[in-house]
């Protein structure tokens, strides 16, 4: 098995023709095996192979980012994703239960009551009447059923956090990366340049935290049609005030569905509100709503204040739910 390639690797691990057993000493492998881009880029083509697609406004973006930080964070992405829409964007948001982290974006939005086992009408229509659909990973990765058991049994971060990102089944080409480490977002980085993405920002927070932070300085790697620049942003940059990380942690589904609830009516916590404004200046620059993160951080103010955010989440919750087969 030490001569196959990650691509072999990952086609034979989410295979059917395999006992437990053999599956088990495969994903072993795999974790032995180094996380290089090259390693992600194989996994990403061996998974595009099995994935069930779906075809979307070419404009939509994405907000999944690696998890698997270590950190007690809240649904920051899935809270963006919602806020983007309702400030007019398009999203296209892949996403899964908790692998190795407090809580996923599935997790949340299930316990938020919203239908996660969608079919691929019920999906178009709820982005095609709301600009907004959470694609899960069950759905459109059926074969990586496999692989969940064996992911939580492990418990840490594995090639499959860095493949998430790039495998959206609606084949977005924008999107906000957020990682723990700065190695992490190099390796992403490096991978999402032998793809075909249009703009990508991969975003760490020097505090360990996979999300463009509030507590200090946050390392933005900007990927626009295969070129690379670097960028450091701060919180003062555009007149923010800056928090501790105590202010902006979450937990388990219960405690995050409470924060989410909080802030997309414009309420909550000051901290967890500002780490929301920032994150969503950054998607919505991936869109054509504005042109500056300033411009960026007034739309999403504007935007989370007014209500809106909470009507696009009520209105997704309702359809989602609807008897639409």
């Amino acid at each position: 098995m030490n001569s196959y390639s990650i691509h072999n690797l990952i086609s034979l691990l989410i295979s059917e023709n395999i006992s437990n057993e053999e599956r088990a000493k495969i994903f072993q492998e795999l974790v032995n095996r180094p996380i290089t881009s090259d390693a992600i880029n194989e996994g990403r083509k061996a998974l595009q192979e099995h994935m069930v697609s779906i075809q979307l406004s070419s404009n939509a973006i994405d907000t999944c980012g690696t998890g698997g930080s270590g950190k007690k964070t809240i649904n920051t992405s899935t809270i963006i994703a919602f806020l983007v829409a309702a400030a007019g964007g398009k999203v296209a948001k892949h996403g899964n239960r908790s692998a190795s982290g407090n809580c996923g974006c599935f997790d949340l939005l299930d316990h938020l009551g919203v239908n996660i086992d969608l079919t691929l009408e019920q999906e178009r229509k709820l982005f095609n009447e709301l600009g907004i659909v959470f694609l899960y990973a069950r759905t459109h990765h059926p074969a990586m059923r496999f692989v969940g058991p064996l992911r939580k049994e492990y418990g840490g971060k594995t090639i499959f956090n860095y493949l998430g990102p790039l495998c959206n089944p609606a084949g977005v080409t924008k999107q906000l990366v957020g990682t723990g480490n700065k190695e992490d977002a190099s390796l992403i980085a490096g991978a999402i340049q032998k793809s075909t993405k249009d703009l990508s920002f991969i975003v760490t927070g020097e505090d360990g935290l996979d999300e463009v932070t509030v507590t200090g300085s946050t390392r933005i790697l900007k990927l626009q049609n295969g070129s690379l620049s670097k960028e450091k942003f701060s919180p003062q940059d555009i007149d923010l005030e800056k928090f501790s990380s105590s202010e902006i942690e979450g937990g388990r589904p219960d405690e995050n569905t409470k924060i989410f609830l909080e802030i997309i009516k414009g309420e909550g916590n000051e901290a967890i509100k500002t780490l929301v404004l920032v994150n969503a200046s950054y998607a919505l620059l991936l869109t054509d709503l504005v042109s500056s993160l300033p411009e960026a951080l007034e739309l999403a103010k504007q935007t989370l204040h007014s209500g809106k955010v909470f009507e696009a989440f009520e209105q997704y919750r309702e359809l989602s739910n609807s008897s639409i087969k």
